[in-house]
C-alpha cells in the first residue's frame, strides 16, 4: 500500500539504489542483454548517486512501514525526469505514475513548459499513459554498463490545472 510521496535524504542513497537496481533486473531483462543488465545493476553504487539527491528534486515513495517502493528526480538543468523506477514487489501500485506526476508539478512550478525523458524499451507504455509523446527510437551510453542501450526519447508538454 502507498504511503506518503516525500523528497529523498541522502540517507535514503543505498535503499534507492537497490531499487534502481532490483527494477531493471526485474523489468528489463526482457528486452536487454542479460550481460548489460548485470554491467547496468552494479552492487556498488557510485559515489556520485547520493550527489544526485542532494542536487535535485528527487522523490520517494515509502509504505505505511517507511519501506521505499519508488524512486524518481527531476534534473532542473537538462528538464529530463531521472531514475524512475519501482520495487517489483510495488510494481502496478500507481508508485511510479505518483512520482511522475509530483515532478511535472515540479516542472511547472520552475517554470518549464516541457519535460524529457529517455525510457527503456519496456516503460514506453508506461510513460505514453502519463502524457509522455515518442519522438525517436535512440542508443544512449549508460556509462554504468559501458554499453549502449536502445532506448525511446519521449517528451511531454506540461500545462497549467485548467489550461
Amino acid at each position: 500500500m502507498i504511503g506518503r510521496l516525500r523528497r529523498a535524504s541522502v540517507a535514503d542513497a543505498p535503499v534507492c539504489w537497490h531499487i534502481r537496481n532490483s527494477a531493471i533486473r526485474e523489468q528489463c531483462a526482457a528486452c536487454y542483454p542479460l550481460a548489460a543488465v548485470e554491467a547496468w545493476t552494479p552492487q556498488v553504487m557510485p559515489e556520485s548517486y547520493p550527489q544526485a539527491i542532494i542536487e535535485h528534486c528527487f522523490y520517494v515513495i515509502e509504505d505505511v512501514q517507511g519501506e521505499l517502493l519508488a524512486t524518481g528526480y527531476l534534473d532542473r538543468q537538462t528538464q529530463r525526469l531521472e531514475a524512475i523506477f519501482t520495487r517489483p514487489s510495488a510494481m502496478g501500485q500507481g508508485c511510479a505514475s505518483h512520482i511522475v506526476e509530483k515532478l511535472k508539478e515540479e516542472a511547472l512550478q520552475q517554470g518549464l513548459s516541457a519535460i524529457s525523458l529517455s525510457s527503456t524499451l519496456n516503460a514506453q507504455p508506461f510513460y505514453l499513459k502519463q502524457g509522455f509523446i515518442h519522438l525517436r527510437h535512440d542508443r544512449h551510453f549508460s556509462a554504468t554498463a559501458r554499453c549502449y542501450l536502445d532506448c525511446v526519447e519521449m517528451y511531454c508538454p506540461l500545462t497549467l490545472p485548467g489550461d
